[in-house]
């Protein structure tokens, strides 16, 4: 684990996982089940920070750290704030896909279609709900 876990992207990036399982239903991950995967988000002054997750069931929810993921989701700092910045705003599902596109997110795995629609899906929803501070 890299340093700055307990930093405030740190706790963003918790929250912001914890809003996405909230809107989400056993649909949206249907097709990742078993899917354990880590997303790292990259500099900052507290350094990577990586954070690990599982779909079990249907529901996406933290993990113990493994050591063989099915998928890796990477990315900067300024990638994800711009990401939630964007989902407070419901335009998160078309930030992931502008990212996607000029390659600020990258994957390593090899189910990244499934696990991209699903996100997408999940994203929408959030979209949808009043707003709230993550």
């Amino acid at each position: 684990m890299g340093s700055g876990q307990d930093s405030k992207v740190g706790q963003l990036i918790d929250n912001f996982i914890n809003q996405l399982s909230e809107v989400a239903d056993d649909e949206d991950w249907q097709e990742a089940d078993g899917w354990v995967g880590k997303w790292t988000i990259l500099g900052g002054k507290e350094g990577d920070i990586s954070r690990v997750y599982e779909v079990c069931d249907g529901r996406f929810s933290p993990a113990t750290p493994r050591q063989i993921y099915t998928g890796e989701v990477i990315m900067s700092q300024d990638t994800f704030l711009d990401i939630v910045a964007a989902a407070l705003h419901g335009k998160g599902e078309a930030t992931v896909v502008k990212k996607y596109g000029k390659r600020r997110i990258g994957y390593d795995g090899e189910q990244w279609l499934v696990d991209y629609e699903s996100i997408r899906r999940v994203l929408r929803k959030l979209g949808k709900k009043p707003r709230r501070v993550l």
